[in-house]
């Protein structure tokens, strides 16, 4: 019967009649006035108690305060008590809580059926309904002549708390005392169930927010009109906003209304746009998601916006990409003094900021050093990106390195993209075969090194970036630049730290030792780990004077490992060149038997990879460009043969 509606007269005098029956079978004394054994708290147990209740107790209480406004001084008191039956709070009357004390009924007293029979208090802690008592309905003579008005409050869980109740003398108390009562308990009942819907919000809220601030993300909510609601400190720092900018325009960031107003108008929103936002000291570029908040009927009431800086997408890109260098010096091998004067100037070179320029033959491991300077440079942790300049196709080079918004032209993706130089910001960018690049592209490239700036290709704003380039070539870039074929400007920009990295017939004493490291690799990747050079072959591989430099010692080498069956490799196990070529023979002879050899060597790959040139230069260790460059010189068949 828990609930706090109005009990059927006739359901109450059976209630009462059995609380009566009750009330003898706990032998209360019906005659009694006052039970000196009554039960009933100490002053600081009465005051555990009420802390115990605080909640309840303050919202009870303010209620009964504001009902005794409306009968104070027509002999009426007010009290409260727990769910165990301790009267914790008492107002009213003076003359009516003389009366009331007197038969124990106050504050720290135990009014149960055990305590004093049939009452208003006790009766609704037995039954938890609402009932009144009259006079002598009171099972006790202590309550005779008191009309008492209680109903039972129970908390957000339907969980019984308490008492309310309403004393008077019989002649004084009205036939609505109950049902105020009642309304009483329910609006005890009703503020306990806001007050718990309020912590719940607020510790969502606080839950909320301590997630919000934990996100490294920067996290904006921006209301219908188009003024910053909110945002967490992360994106404070991204925006490099200290001073206070919740409750300005969003236009303080994007600029004209017409722009903030299509992003917060838009209910689809979008996800990974770019956008570029004033900052305090210039233009910052962000990677940002927009998520509109719509009420249940689906219309916006604003937008919330995730956003990064955009190098934290770069680091990720890169990391992704895997561009970072590998290699380090102690990876660079060699004993000759040309190889020692390379890795020092490399060595100094690392040491600064200025761009380095390498010469040298291909094969003669350029990228190595490039990839060496970079990690003991100051740059080591940023992105270490190489581009082949002669590798990609003079149409797709441009977009390759500077990037594109979308249109820019017919094949754009959506959204556009960035180039190779803007996800290289503050690392350092391997420019390989740099004496392919177009001149046009020269001067775009000039004009990154001089200011700083990269622009997409159809893009009109520049994006900043800190780069360092490492250029190669294998062409005399000083005679390109007296041909016109390189641009004068671009050279000496790049020209501050040149150092030519020696071809291997210059490095002989290097030889040994290369070609037993490429052995011990080899051997243990294709499982023959006890594979050894003889002396013959070793004697050859000295004689031998390697145009295709490490990256043909290379190959040679792991052909040789794949065709050898026993333990030792021996001259023939090397190719057609093994034979033949030796440097006791006279220059001209030699130089024609080695252009025979070459010419054999790529006819050989190129039906050895069935006329694909991808796979052919990468058997050979050269780039395509120098493939076809070989091709042409050479007059090569290089098309399949129809059938």
């Amino acid at each position: 019967m828990h609930h706090s509606s109005t009990v059927h007269s006739e359901t109450l005098r059976n209630e009462i009649h059995s609380s009566h029956d009750r009330s003898r079978r706990h032998g209360v004394d019906p005659h009694t006035t006052r039970n000196i054994n009554q039960i009933h708290l100490t002053p600081d147990g009465l005051m555990e108690r009420r802390e115990k209740n605080r909640g309840f107790l303050d919202v009870a209480t303010a209620l009964i305060q504001e009902i005794y406004r409306f009968v104070a001084g027509a002999g009426f008191a007010v009290s409260i008590a727990d769910s165990e039956g301790y009267i914790i709070e008492m107002i009213g009357d003076d003359a009516i809580l003389k009366k009331l004390a007197a038969g124990n009924c106050m504050p720290g007293f135990r009014w149960t059926e055990k305590d004093v029979g049939t009452s208003a208090i006790s009766l609704v802690i037995e039954r938890q309904i609402p009932a009144q008592i009259n006079d002598n309905e009171h099972f006790c003579k202590r309550g005779h002549g008191h009309t008492c008005s209680a109903s039972p409050i129970f908390d957000n869980r339907n969980r019984f708390i308490g008492v309310i109740v309403m004393s008077g003398e019989v002649e004084r108390v009205h036939p609505h005392t109950l049902g105020m009562v009642i309304t009483a308990a329910k609006g005890i009942q009703n503020q306990l169930r806001i007050m718990k819907a309020s912590e719940e919000i607020l510790l969502r809220n606080s839950y909320m927010k301590a997630i919000i601030e934990s996100i490294d993300s920067g996290i904006m909510a921006i209301d219908r009109e188009g003024k910053i609601a909110e945002i967490n400190n992360q994106g404070r720092k991204i925006l490099q906003r200290d001073i206070e900018i919740v409750g300005k325009p969003l236009s303080i960031l994007l600029g004209s209304e017409e722009e903030w107003r299509a992003v917060v108008d838009s209910e689809a929103g979008f996800t990974d746009r770019e956008v570029f936002i004033k900052g305090p000291k210039g233009i910052l570029q962000l990677m940002t998601t927009a998520k509109p908040i719509l009420d249940p009927a689906g219309k916006i009431h604003g937008t919330i916006f995730l956003f990064h800086e955009i190098n934290r997408i770069r680091g990720l890109v890169n990391k992704m990409a895997g561009s970072h260098a590998r290699f380090t010096f102690d990876d660079i091998l060699g004993v000759s003094p040309a190889t020692q004067e390379a890795k020092k100037l490399a060595m100094l070179a690392a040491a600064g900021r200025s761009n380095v320029l390498l010469f040298g033959e291909t094969g003669t491991g350029k990228e190595l050093f490039a990839q060496s300077i970079h990690n003991l440079s100051n740059r080591k942790l940023r992105p270490f990106v190489t581009i082949n300049c002669g590798a990609i196709p003079r149409d797709l080079l441009e977009s390759e390195l500077f990037g594109y918004v979308e249109g820019a032209f017919t094949g754009a993706r959506r959204g556009g993209r960035p180039g190779k130089l803007e996800l290289s910001d503050s690392g350092t960018v391997f420019l390989d075969e740099i004496g392919d690049m177009p001149v046009d592209m020269q001067v775009k490239l000039l004009r990154v090194l001089q200011l700083g700036e990269v622009y997409r290709i159809g893009q009109h704003t520049p994006i900043s970036v800190d780069l360092r380039i490492i250029a190669a070539s294998h062409f005399d870039l000083k005679q390109e630049v007296e041909h016109g074929n390189f641009r004068e400007d671009l050279f000496y920009r790049l020209n501050v730290l040149p150092i030519c990295i020696p071809p291997l017939r210059e490095r002989v004493e290097d030889i040994p030792l290369l070609a037993h490291h490429i052995l011990r690799r080899c051997r243990e990747g294709m499982g023959k780990p006890t594979l050894l050079f003889s002396s013959e072959a070793e004697q050859m591989l000295l004689r031998y004077d390697w145009p295709g430099n490490i990256r043909e010692l290379e190959n040679v080498i792991e052909r040789a490992v794949n065709l050898v069956d026993g333990l030792v490799i021996e001259p023939h196990h090397f190719g057609p060149w093994s034979s033949e070529n030796h440097r006791g023979a006279a220059s001209d002879s030699k130089s024609l038997r080695l252009e025979d050899i070459e010419k054999q060597t790529i006819w050989e790959a190129i039906q050895n990879n069935q006329f694909n040139m991808v796979n052919t230069s990468k058997s050979l260790g050269i780039c395509r460009a120098t493939l076809y460059k070989k091709i042409k010189k050479y007059n090569i068949r290089a098309q399949r043969p129809h059938v």
